[in-house]
């Protein structure tokens, strides 16, 4: 089993199992489907660093904006899965992540499915990326490439991370978004500095040039940061019905 956590997180040991029944349409025989959980917790130094910030209540704090920060992500590559063209097969997904409170532990921690298989890391929340070497990797870094031109320079998501077409951890990564007191997506947004980094490297492949999207060298995209910080995440939100969202509610295990 491989897992993946970014650099402020730390694994816990606890596995948490859900044990699901199925019946045929005939009545039997039951099919049972288990699935695991990997509780995620914030490394101390993370803790201490943001309590000046987040005076109360912490670490719920740090999850909820983790939590927000992976359901917009999940919000722009569900549209960028809704417009890529058909030369790009893939369709990457971002695992759905929840809330869980450890009674025992007294703690707050995010919760995900677990994933098998080899974990690969395509960019960073610098704004750093691998060299791709299969379509998979230039769908990816195309994909960070699309959300910053789709939002106007306002978004970049970056840190993609995962296996196969799931993956965990973004950065959402906001523009002035480290001036703000209330940081929208937690420790993980390097604002300014990560989008103009990526914009400097980011070597755009033939999945960007199918996407038809702009060679970032040569793209100045300067937002107004009156309308950034006061803006909505309902402005990255696809139209789509109930049952295709990729939003669920946060769920609180006890």
């Amino acid at each position: 089993m491989v897992l993946g956590l970014s650099s402020t997180h730390q694994r816990t040991q606890l596995l948490i199992t859900q044990l699901l029944k199925e019946t045929t349409c005939t009545g039997y025989p039951r099919v049972y489907h288990l699935h695991l959980f990997l509780p995620k917790s914030f490394l101390p130094e993370v803790v201490n660093t943001w309590s000046s910030i987040y005076k109360e209540d912490t670490v719920l704090q740090l999850c909820l904006r983790e939590i927000q920060q992976q359901r917009a992500a999940q919000k722009l590559l569900f549209a960028f899965n809704q417009m890529k063209p058909k030369s790009i097969p893939y369709s990457p997904r971002f695992l759905e992540v929840f809330l869980m409170y450890c009674h025992s532990a007294g703690q707050w921690f995010t919760v995900e499915e677990c994933m098998t298989g080899r974990f690969r890391k395509y960019n960073n929340n610098t704004g750093n990326e691998n060299v791709p070497t299969n379509k998979l990797e230039k769908t990816m870094l195309a994909f960070s490439h699309w959300t910053y031109e789709y939002t106007r320079g306002e978004f970049l998501v970056l840190d993609l991370q995962g296996v196969g077409e799931n993956l965990t951890d973004p950065s959402v990564i906001k523009a002035w978004g480290r001036r703000s007191q209330d940081m929208i997506f937690g420790p993980a947004n390097l604002g300014e500095d990560a989008i103009k980094n990526f914009c400097s490297k980011h070597q755009c492949n033939t999945c960007c040039r199918n996407l038809k999207l702009t060679e970032l060298k040569r793209t100045d995209y300067t937002p107004d940061e009156a309308l950034i910080l006061n803006s909505s995440l309902q402005r990255i939100s696809p139209t789509c019905s109930e049952e295709e969202s990729p939003q669920q509610p946060i769920r609180v295990m006890l």
